[in-house]
């Protein structure tokens, strides 16, 4: 069928019916895609004396990657959604009510709308690679599962697994989906349809009913209790979360088709929330991200063999992260001892990747095998691309360089890890200065998805689309920032860490500061935020900023204070906070020595989160003018991926646009007048203020291009 579903009949009457979009690289369930899902389950009642329905996919990497987001954001009015979800549940009913046994063979991502037409069938088998992950993320779109999700999964699992799996919004790997009950087998991809054959002949399955925790009053308590914990995890900034709790809850006491109501009810009332609207455009930009290209036209070659220079931690973490992703990597260190730490760390990382479900033992060995440790001078004539991770000291960044140009023919490209050290100053010591690029990876690199490809005066616009598809294919997502101090993450984020450090020697207390910004949605507060990257890390980057930017970003006294005095944060068990062990962690009182005044000890949490956040927001409209990124939805990708800004909020140029520029210009304005300077609004908020404009006129935030090229993304599912 055009629309992508293949029906087929085997020799041993099987039904087999293939998911496989044409032109894309993922399945999604649009409503064409439902409509012929539903032809093919006409195809299957017609066909007399099958023995089963094996429902599976042709594409390498995805099962179904669920629910076609584009299509469910377009939606205008309740009717329209309503009947799609409607849709969704009566295809789905009719999988579930099928004359025989049922099985989805899943290989890759089987998410949203793909679980939830797995759930449906009778059986789930699962392949045993690294790239399948089972689960219902809607939560984190801000909507809940309703094409049966709430009903059937607690159901089959229980309903505290099922709240675990839902309002985490997990992707489970196929060992954790087994153990949970979410799949019936896990087998070798090849192996598949083999099981699924076993399956179909055990007959209709007969499934643990769950009847203490699926009990009404038993389920109530459990919902009172998950329901406290989310608001301490969530602050009850995500209301998808509790609306999913209810839904399953009361599911349980009713028919699966009133249950099925629930869910639909709850989607509909969702969908008109800002937090929904917000967390659906950060989904948008992640997949514009991991789309981007200077020249649509001409995909650049792919960047296979790598050299990792610096076997610190975040030479050892990017070393591990493109090994586990299939490249050769050198990793260079200047004595035996760093690149053997460096190693360790590397196994250790393995080692947790491997216990936590995100790679098979095999993979984590292949892995280490693509990994060549060396303290010497070794020739890099075949490398494509080296990245530099060694100390931020330019002169020292400088000497590599220099020497890197030496060791390596024009076309193998030169990039550093800097978090704030000019691109275009490096480059100005190499050979081929337009082969000189900035990949800022993010610590820990094994969690952090974002990372900054920074631009350089010299650098070559097809070296810039090389390291942007190398960025997209090893798992990360990029975005493109110009040679500006800071770059794009730091240079928003540091005046706000800077003003938390202004707020404490104003009488401020740390756990105020700190819980006015978790409250605001921030997943830790300004004061732990410097302890765990490190006091001097902090205090080292706000000095070079301080340099570039002058009294807007004046250091506070404190933070060289406690530089001097060793008190580094985390790692060394003391900052603003004394760090007891594991996340436990109470306000120094001795540092009350270095409050200075009590200007701010009597500040509510709004006038504190005023003080800090309009920084961001401030700086973030000076990145736009200067032209750091090339749009707001550049600045809000990067702050939320890359601190974790309060993602329902959709970003600081989108919270500004929520909260009208006139008002944040006028606060600002009061602020600069009562505080002091560093708060004047900068020129293009108030342009923006006298002309009522918005950083943002659509859904999706923007369009999928970059500098006059680019893609879209092929559709993205729940």
């Amino acid at each position: 069928m055009s629309t992508g579903i293949r029906t087929e009949r085997t020799a041993d009457d099987l039904a087999l019916v293939t998911f496989d979009q044409p032109g894309a690289a993922a399945n999604v369930l649009s409503r064409e895609v439902l409509q012929a899902l539903d032809g093919a389950l006409d195809w299957v009642a017609a066909q007399p004396g099958l023995r089963g329905v094996v429902f599976l996919s042709a594409k390498p990497t995805i099962f179904i990657a669920g629910a076609d987001v584009k299509q469910l954001a377009a939606l205008d009015h309740d009717d329209a959604l309503r009947a799609m979800i409607r849709e969704g549940q009566r295809v789905f009913a009719r999988v579930g009510d099928l004359a025989v046994p049922s099985v989805a063979a899943i290989h890759g991502a089987c998410l949203g709308g793909g679980c939830e037409l797995a759930l449906a069938c009778d059986y789930r088998v699962a392949s045993d690679d690294h790239r399948t992950r089972i689960g219902l993320p809607e939560t984190s779109l801000g909507i809940v599962p309703a094409w049966g999700g709430c009903t059937r999964l607690p159901r089959l699992v229980g309903f505290p697994k099922a709240c675990d799996l839902i309002l985490g919004a997990k992707r489970l790997a196929p060992k954790p989906a087994l153990r949970a009950g979410l799949v019936d087998a896990v087998v070798p991809r090849e192996a598949l349809l083999t099981m699924a054959r076993r399956l179909v002949a055990k007959g209709r399955p007969v499934r643990k009913r769950h009847g203490v925790v699926n009990q009404a009053l038993i389920a109530g308590g459990i919902a009172r209790v998950v329901s406290r914990d989310l608001e301490h995890r969530t602050r009850g900034h995500y209301p998808a979360v509790y609306r999913a709790l209810d839904a399953m809850r009361r599911g349980l006491r009713v028919s699966v088709a009133e249950s099925q109501r629930l869910e639909e009810e709850a989607v509909v009332q969702l969908a008109v929330t800002p937090t929904c609207h917000n967390l659906m455009r950060v989904f948008f930009q992640q997949e514009r991200a991991k789309h981007l290209r200077l020249d649509n036209a001409h995909p650049p070659p792919r960047l296979e063999r790598v050299a990792v220079i610096g076997a610190g931690v975040m030479g050892a973490g990017i070393a591990q992260w493109l090994s586990a992703h299939e490249r050769a990597v050198i990793l260079k260190d200047v004595d035996v001892d760093r690149v053997r730490q460096g190693m360790a760390t590397i196994a250790t990382l393995y080692r947790e990747a491997v216990r936590h479900h995100v790679l098979e033992a095999v993979a984590a060995r292949a892995g280490l095998d693509r990994l060549a440790p060396t303290a010497v001078e070794v020739p890099l004539a075949g490398t494509e691309l080296v990245i530099e991770a060694a100390v931020e000291n330019m002169t020292i960044k400088q000497e590599i360089f220099r020497r890197l140009g030496e060791a390596t023919p024009a076309e193998t490209i030169l990039a550093t890890n800097t978090s704030a050290l000019s691109v275009t100053e490096l480059a100005r010591v190499v050979r081929h200065p337009e082969r000189v690029i900035g990949v800022h990876f993010f610590n820990p690199v094994h969690r952090m998805q974002l990372v900054e490809v920074i631009v350089g005066a010299q650098t070559a616009p097809a070296v810039v689309d090389r390291v942007l598809r190398f960025v997209q294919e090893v798992g990360k997502l990029p975005v493109v920032v110009q040679d500006r101090p800071g770059f794009v993450v730091n240079r928003i984020l540091m005046p706000y860490l800077i003003e938390a450090g202004h707020l404490f020697e104003a009488g401020a207390p740390v756990a105020r500061i700190d819980e006015a910004m978790l409250d605001f949605g921030m997943p830790m507060g300004p004061l732990r935020l410097i302890d765990e990257v490190g006091v001097d890390v902090a205090s080292h980057v706000a000095g070079h900023l301080s340099a570039c930017f002058g009294a807007r970003m004046a250091v506070p006294a404190v933070l060289s204070a406690m530089v001097a005095a060793g008190q580094l944060g985390r790692k060394r068990g003391s900052g603003f906070y004394r760090h007891a062990g594991g996340n436990r962690a109470r306000p120094h009182a001795a540092l009350a020595k270095h409050v200075r005044n009590r200007e701010a000890a009597g500040l509510d949490e709004d006038a504190l989160v005023d003080r800090m956040a309009l920084l961001m927001v401030n700086e973030g409209a000076r990145c736009l003018d200067e032209g750091v990124v090339g749009e707001a939805q550049d600045v809000d990708f990067a702050m939320i991926m890359g601190t974790g800004f309060s993602p329902f909020r959709g970003g600081p140029l989108r919270y500004a646009d929520g909260r009208g520029i006139v008002n944040v210009v006028r606060e600002l304005d009061r602020l600069a007048a009562r505080v002091h300077a560093r708060f004047e609004p900068c020129e293009r908020l108030r342009r923006m203020a006298e002309r009522e404009e918005t950083f943002y006129h659509d859904m999706t935030g923007g369009d999928h291009r970059l500098q006059g090229g680019g893609s879209r993304p092929e559709g993205g599912g729940a």
